[in-house]
């Protein structure tokens, strides 16, 4: 063994040796867990667009799936139908959206739904509404109808922890609406389609179907970690060449 080569198997090399390898591990780990992520988004994108093209059932219909075991995680994106009556005043807005590249927000208000269950209101994303708009402060524009109405769109989750202030919130969170509002909500959220309006608020996809950026990240892990497994050995190799008396 050179006196190089014995240089690199000291208590400090020895670590440096441990610690590479471990980074290599990570970055390694990294690498497939983006590909995972790749999986996952991809299964719930086909969920998405299959029940895109499911027909329409009714909202007790869909609900009654609840009753026999199911979950609200289950019934995301199922396509409904739901009839009842806007509650007057009683609106919050989603900051920080943005269509097309315009910033803006999204128009969420209570809609009574006492036909299917009395005394609970449904919240309703209704659509985005550019900020220029929203900060003239007039609602008029996309004020809801009295009159009665049918509601298309999608059911989705709430999140908890909302943040915001004022009539300005950042999620959809039920139970703080609940609570806002002073009414019992279903628990499940609608993405309008179609809410008996035209013009503003202006209906909002459901999500990206795109792979997003999770392939690209997965290629570039493995790329550290072949670029680790490479260079590491060949500077090595270089180091255990070299008379330490040299250096």
């Amino acid at each position: 063994m050179t006196p190089g080569a014995r240089r690199l198997l000291r208590p400090a090399w020895l670590l440096s040796h441990v610690l590479v390898a471990a980074l290599l591990v990570v970055t390694a780990n990294l690498g497939f867990w983006q590909l995972r992520r790749l999986d996952t988004r991809r299964s719930y994108n086909a969920v998405v667009a299959a029940r895109a093209d499911e027909p329409v059932v009714a909202l007790a219909t869909a609900l009654g799936a609840l009753k026999g075991g199911g979950t609200p995680e289950d019934l995301r994106h199922v396509r409904v139908v739901v009839p009842g009556t806007w509650a007057e005043g009683a609106q919050v807005y989603l900051a920080n959206r943005s269509m097309d590249g315009v910033p803006g927000v999204h128009v969420v208000t209570l809609l009574l739904i006492d036909g299917i269950n009395p005394g609970v209101g449904m919240a309703v994303d209704r659509g985005f509404v550019p900020r220029g708009l929203y900060l003239d402060g007039d609602p008029a524009p996309w004020a809801p109808t009295a009159a009665a109405v049918e509601v298309v769109g999608s059911l989705d989750v709430g999140r908890s922890g909302e943040r915001g202030h004022g009539a300005e919130v950042d999620r959809i969170d039920l139970e703080a609406l609940a609570e806002r509002w002073g009414t019992a909500l279903a628990p499940m959220w609608v993405r309008a389609v179609d809410d008996g309006a035209s013009g503003l608020p202006v209906a909002a996809p459901v999500v990206d179907l795109g792979d997003g950026s999770h392939l690209s990240y997965a290629f570039q892990w493995f790329v550290f970690t072949l670029i680790g497994l490479g260079g590491y050995p060949l500077v090595l190799v270089r180091l255990a060449r070299r008379d330490p008396a040299l250096a």
